[in-house]
């Protein structure tokens, strides 16, 4: 662990600011800058005009989850702005679309803003909608940079409550950059000296996820070499206090073929549409099937080659020619990889999902 995020972690311990966030996180961080705009909007119109055009109106408005859209403002002298805010989650291509495609389309061309602790990694920081609309990314270093130089017409209370806001953000967003988004030799998983740290300030789930999903984002990404595919998702979840990282291909039966990481397990399985259920029969049924059907898939063999070290143990179960598994419908296999790092996840990835992809043919 970099002795910069004990730092860091050490001053968002003792910044009254950041435990006010915690209980709402997202919802937190939106308020506050819909009670600055609504509060000070001469200050509000120095802020948002670097990245908002001018336009001949005075409606004065801030309106929150409207629509489903995080914040709504308009202030005197620009055009209308949209922000979505993704704090410890990385933007949804698909919901930013569904948002272009919907009550956007009503709105007298606004700006439209995605406010985010980590970079989501388009183009010239912009992302353009299938209905044409432009979405642009802001981190929130960018926003206490601006906030930070109208503090000085805001004084007393309110201007000390932003100068922590400020100062608190930027914590964040150096934290993010140090542990939230992988490098290509970063361990997927954080480490336990560091997890330790992020528990005592009650961010290490709130970091993994955002990890997690940064990875997945990272993943897909890279598989850009497969085209569009529809039949293949990347995800990220976390259940049982852990990330869990998957793909997963969608084959013509209705079947699901696909990698899981978790917990220092790579997993490969198999999710059926066919004898789906929780009896012991059903589950009996569901695991010939897969040994049937796909007997090829489950081949650990090269993940030594890929990785370069060995991966011997094989878990008892599989001994017994067993297959593990979750009901109603999920078959796996898995091997224990401890100390896995991003490029070898993406080089496992692309070989599976290489082989994933030959069943859906």
């Amino acid at each position: 662990m970099s002795s910069k995020i004990r730092t860091i972690c050490k001053k968002l311990a003792l910044e009254p600011v950041f435990h006010m966030s915690l209980h709402s996180k997202e919802l937190f961080h939106s308020n506050v800058i819909a009670w600055f705009c609504e509060a000070y909007p001469a200050q509000a119109y120095e802020v948002l005009s670097r990245w908002v055009p001018s336009r001949n109106t005075d409606v004065h408005r801030v309106q929150r989850e409207h629509k489903h859209l995080d914040l709504v403002i308009e202030i005197p002298g620009l055009a209308p702005v949209v922000i979505e805010n993704k704090v410890f989650s990385p933007p949804d291509d698909e919901q930013l679309n569904r948002y272009s495609s919907g009550y956007l389309k009503k709105m007298d061309d606004p700006s439209l803003i995605l406010l985010s602790l980590g970079n989501p990694n388009w183009d010239d920081s912009s992302f353009r909608s299938t209905t044409g609309s432009e979405w642009r990314f802001v981190s929130y270093r960018e926003l206490a940079d601006a906030l930070q130089g109208v503090l000085g017409g805001i004084s007393g209370f309110s201007g000390e409550v932003l100068r922590r806001y400020c100062e608190f953000i930027s914590m964040l967003q150096e934290l993010i950059e140090e542990i939230g988004i992988p490098g290509s030799t970063d361990l997927v998983d954080i480490n336990s000296d560091t997890r330790e740290v992020l528990q005592q300030v009650r961010l290490h789930d709130a970091i993994s996820k955002i990890r997690a999903r940064y990875t997945a984002l990272l993943l897909r990404q890279s598989m850009n070499r497969f085209g569009n595919h529809s039949a293949l998702e990347f995800d990220a979840n976390f259940t049982n206090g852990q990330p869990l990282l998957e793909a997963f291909v969608q084959c013509e039966n209705g079947d699901r073929i696909g990698w899981q990481y978790q917990d220092h397990k790579l997993r490969l399985a198999v999710i059926t549409k066919t004898h789906f259920g929780r009896t012991n029969e059903q589950r009996d049924l569901r695991h010939s099937y897969v040994a049937k059907k796909y007997a090829d898939w489950f081949d650990f063999d090269p993940v030594s080659s890929i990785i370069g070290r060995q991966i011997n143990e094989i878990p008892k179960f599989e001994l017994n020619g067993e297959f593990n598994g979750y009901n109603p419908d999920f078959v796996y296999r898995y091997r224990k990889i401890s100390n896995l790092r991003f490029f070898e996840l993406e080089a496992l990835s692309f070989h599976y999902i290489s082989h994933a992809l030959k069943f859906t043919n």
